[in-house]
């Protein structure tokens, strides 16, 4: 494989819709910038979305055709590609990262904490591969990983540093 073929470990974070995935994110972002790591993250959304500003330069290059259009500043570059894009196709963009947070793309098999907010969610674990671990809100049985309050960062940042140091399975 070559230097242009690498990518950083990639970590999914996985749940129904406001379990409370972009919560765990943020706050793991946090944590694990504080020590010095370097983090892409892509989120996968299941809508349309829209980042441009109608009128805006951008935007109207877009509207008028363009496949692919950039912006960049001093401070920040964007890069809009007018079509989908896998997760494969995306990943050499981050190859300067230390780690990849995936928010989304449930059925990716990469590894992965789950974010369960209810009981009944407990059913997404039949159709998930690759998990690491789970964040809950609650106490569940019978999860058969391990299983973390969503709000202890430390240990959940804990399981993401050990398998990127090769020490999880």
């Amino acid at each position: 494989m070559s230097q242009e073929d690498r990518h950083p470990p990639v970590l999914q974070v996985v749940g129904y819709s406001n379990s409370g995935k972009t919560t765990l994110i943020t706050k793991l972002l946090v944590y694990l910038s504080a020590q010095g790591y370097r983090i892409g993250t892509i989120k996968h959304d299941a809508h349309d979305f829209e980042v441009d500003k109608p009128g805006k330069d951008t935007w109207r290059h877009r509207e008028a055709g363009a496949s692919l259009v950039s912006i960049t500043s001093a401070q920040k570059t964007a890069i809009m590609i007018q079509e989908y894009r896998t997760i494969e196709e995306l990943l050499p963009l981050y190859k300067d990262m230390d780690v990849v947070l995936i928010e989304g793309y449930k059925f990716a098999d990469y590894p992965k904490i789950v974010v369960l907010r209810h009981s009944e969610h407990v059913e997404l674990m039949e159709n998930v591969t690759s998990v690491l671990a789970v964040a809950t809100w609650e106490r569940l049985e019978k999860i058969g990983h391990p299983q973390y309050d969503v709000n202890d960062i430390e240990g959940i940042a804990g399981i993401l540093l050990a398998h990127l140091k090769g020490e999880t399975q």
